[in-house]
């Protein structure tokens, strides 16, 4: 009997993840902000405890659906109110113009100098003088501008 009940609730939190996820809207992994990473990883593990959960189910499903909301009101505040995007998801900031290191944006980006020069070679360029602009994004990491 435990067996069958294990199918149920993976069925319910496997069909529960999916109304979710098409809910949220399809993002690349590439693009996802840090709420939306912490909330996808949040999500999973409330819908594992959710196909293993079998004297309350419903506490986990609630949890579930209260995080999928939580998840849309947010993206729906930042695409109606985009000021609002640089206190949830964060903004550029300008690492590198015109050869000049912004070493306050690099600490403030928790960036070091050699993970900077790492980075920059790991793309291609090993000497700071082929590239223009570095910013830092939430989404991608770095946009390199040579």
């Amino acid at each position: 009997m435990d067996i069958v009940k294990v199918i149920l609730t993976s069925l319910l939190s496997v069909a529960v993840l999916f109304i979710i996820a098409k809910i949220m809207g399809h993002k690349q992994l590439a693009q996802l902000d840090f709420f939306d990473y912490i909330s996808g990883i949040t999500i999973g593990s409330i819908a594992a405890e959710l196909a293993t959960e079998f004297e309350e189910p419903s506490s986990p499903l609630i949890a579930l659906v209260i995080y999928g909301i939580v998840s849309v009101a947010l993206s729906l505040l930042t695409h109606k109110f985009p000021r609002t995007r640089k206190y949830i998801n964060g903004s550029p900031t300008i690492l590198m113009n015109n050869g000049k290191l912004y070493r306050n944006n690099m600490k403030q980006a928790k960036l070091d100098l050699s993970e900077f020069m790492v980075l920059c070679r790991e793309q291609g360029y090993f000497d700071l003088n082929d590239i223009q602009t570095v910013i830092f994004n939430t989404t991608e990491n770095y946009r390199y501008c040579p």
